[in-house]
């Protein structure tokens, strides 16, 4: 975007934007790291801030700064913020529009259910795979849409839908198709249906030694969309029940693993309780994964039934959850990395469903003025 005046094959403009800014002002390749380091960690604060302006509505602020802090203490969170990728800036787009959607259901007012739909979409700009999410979302709401299509709120609307169609026509002059990304077929095809097919022909998966990976890396990007796609249709119907099983244990790796960023630090300085730490702080990235997958899972399910019809907001943050577990299948080998997304938003639904509770409403009920 910078240097070339061009879009990435496989990384979109918004987190193109974002993490190059500095190439505005001259800055080296080496800058551009320590930049990213501030935007993830100011993403990573405002994530936590948001979160605690969301759960101050529902409870009393005591407890609810009390789980806003959690994420301070969620250890993968914060080795992710040393990597220029796009989980803390995508969970604070996310949070940010969940906070824009609980004041449009408490104001009724459209221009923050405008904004807040406009970050769910933009959002795709940063991580491709959230585009069925944000499709969804912009078309439950579709009737309010068309019925204030005319205010000066919808501003945000046009303008994130504008940013689609730059990037995706932008991607059919330069590549060949209309498409966000290439990501998205590259992610399946190396990952869930190489780990089938391995599955088929009795061999054991490696990604780092993947021939599939490096036969589609040889050809160009409308070629590998193409190849990518005909070998999930003759998967599916040659290789069905391995498809299924890499799938499944696809979730089950991403639900219980710990942070790979870890298992590449070096002893540089020779210490003697290297070993020891290293272990000792990837076993807890591997259990906080654990349990808040967990969580994760019972409570969606929970809000996701008793919520559809009644305080909805909830039953969206749920979706959201559920949509980024079980899109997770189809990659591995990523550690933790998926499901750190959710994290925050399963603190948010468990604190909403301890304070129903009747064994911990009194002490969530807001205090009285």
């Amino acid at each position: 975007m910078y240097h070339k005046f061009t879009g990435h094959y496989y990384r979109p403009m918004v987190m193109a934007f974002i993490t190059g800014f500095p190439y505005l002002f001259g800055s080296s390749d080496a800058e551009i790291f320590q930049w990213s380091l501030f935007v993830n960690i100011v993403c990573w604060l405002g994530t936590s801030i948001l979160l605690f302006e969301i759960l101050k509505q529902f409870i009393n602020k005591k407890i609810a700064f009390w789980f806003a802090i959690i994420p301070f203490f969620i250890l993968g969170n914060i080795i992710w913020n040393f990597h220029i990728l796009t989980e803390n800036i995508f969970v604070f787009f996310i949070m940010l529009a969940f906070y824009l959607m609980f004041q449009y259901y408490k104001t009724l007012e459209f221009w923050y259910l405008s904004l807040s739909i406009s970050l769910f979409l933009s959002s795709m700009l940063i991580k491709p795979g959230a585009k069925f999410l944000a499709i969804i979302i912009t078309l439950f709401f579709i009737k309010e849409i068309f019925r204030n299509y005319k205010s000066k709120s919808m501003i945000f609307l046009y303008g994130s839908v504008l940013m689609i169609v730059i990037q995706v026509v932008g991607m059919r002059v330069q590549y060949g198709d209309f498409t966000i990304t290439y990501i998205d077929s590259v992610t399946y095809h190396n990952y869930i249906c190489s780990k089938a097919e391995c599955f088929k022909n009795g061999e054991k998966y490696d990604q780092s030694n993947n021939r599939r990976t490096k036969y589609l890396f040889t050809l160009d990007f409308t070629e590998q969309k193409r190849v990518a796609l005909e070998d999930f249709k003759h998967q599916i119907k040659t290789n069905f029940s391995n498809l299924v099983k890499a799938y499944f244990l696809d979730v089950e790796e991403n639900s219980k693993s710990g942070n790979v960023c870890i298992k590449y630090l070096k002893n540089y300085k020779n210490k003697n309780d290297f070993s020891f730490w290293k272990d000792f702080v990837f076993n807890i990235t591997m259990w906080q994964n654990r349990i808040f997958t967990v969580l994760a899972i019972l409570l969606s399910a929970l809000f996701l039934y008793k919520n559809f019809r009644k305080e909805r907001i909830y039953f969206f943050v749920a979706f959201f959850i559920t949509y980024i577990i079980v899109l997770s299948g189809i990659s591995c080998d990523q550690g933790d990395r998926f499901h750190l997304v959710t994290f925050p938003f399963v603190i948010m639904l468990l604190a909403k469903y301890l304070s129903e509770t009747t064994r911990f409403k009194p002490f969530f009920a807001p205090l009285q003025k």
